[in-house]
């Protein structure tokens, strides 16, 4: 909601909604469509190489260093719910999108 409503969705959760794609979904191809759709049709800078950067930064390891071999992710910077909380007031973020 937050990138229907302000065109730009908070940077740490944009990295981590990246993250959260590629452990829905099936094979790293379906993972960049789908990230790829989202960027362009509801962010700023959709369709724009920042937008694009940020999507293989997210996904392929791009500007990060090597991590140690995880599932599903392999040598790619995981993050989760965990990091979030200690990041920032997760449930005042929900209440002010969803509300």
């Amino acid at each position: 909601m937050e990138m229907v409503k302000r065109g730009k969705l908070h940077g740490y959760m944009r990295m981590y909604w990246g993250k959260k794609i590629m452990e829905w979904t099936s094979s790293p191809e379906q993972d960049l469509k789908i990230a790829i759709y989202l960027n362009d049709k509801y962010e700023l800078d959709g369709r724009d190489p920042n937008g694009y950067s940020g999507i293989a930064w997210c996904m392929g390891g791009v500007h990060d260093r090597a991590w140690k071999d995880r599932s599903i992710f392999g040598k790619i910077r995981y993050m989760n719910y965990n990091g979030c909380k200690s990041k920032f007031d997760v449930q005042t973020y929900i209440e002010k999108w969803l509300g």
